[in-house]
């Protein structure tokens, strides 16, 4: 049931921005969300079902973690992202900028989350892959406009060899 709920949320073709949260539960397999957030990686984006894009201000989370581990260990992370075929790591420009700054005065986001909606919605994705709870009711009137698409709504996720 997990998995079609996600597939009915995701529909074949829909661009998708991938939150920091997802990524986090990518990488880490004691993450809760992690098996959701693996089918959605290496499934839905890894396949080109659905093209994916990433902020750059989920790059720099994401790297975090590594870089206080190892030194070195964010080269995996980058190496990782950088190669996947059907996953864009989108720059933050004027028109996200400008996206970010609607965000921030109309809903209050804080500029890390209003760069990387901003991200989505200038990249015209039809989907925002995250775990943020609040991010739904803070979009809900733009529904339209970006989806929110929560990992955690789509638990228990079947198991993956």
């Amino acid at each position: 049931m997990p998995l079609e709920t996600l597939l009915q949320a995701i529909a074949d073709g829909d661009r998708i921005l991938l939150d920091t949260s997802v990524l986090a539960a990518y990488f880490d397999r004691t993450e809760t969300s992690h098996p959701v957030a693996r089918y959605v990686v290496d499934e839905l984006v890894g396949s080109g079902r659905n093209p994916g894009m990433v902020s750059m201000v989920t790059v720099m989370e994401i790297l975090i973690r590594p870089i206080r581990a190892t030194p070195q260990a964010h080269h995996t992370v980058l190496g990782f992202l950088r190669s996947q075929p059907h996953l864009v790591l989108v720059p933050i420009d004027e028109q996200v900028a400008q996206e970010a700054a609607h965000l921030r005065a109309a809903r209050r986001f804080g500029t890390p989350d209003a760069l990387v909606v901003g991200t989505g919605i200038a990249s015209q994705v039809h989907h925002l892959v995250t775990n943020d709870l609040a991010w739904r009711s803070k979009l809900a009137d733009m529904a339209s406009r970006i989806s929110v698409v929560r990992l955690a709504d789509h638990l228990p996720f079947p198991a993956r060899p």
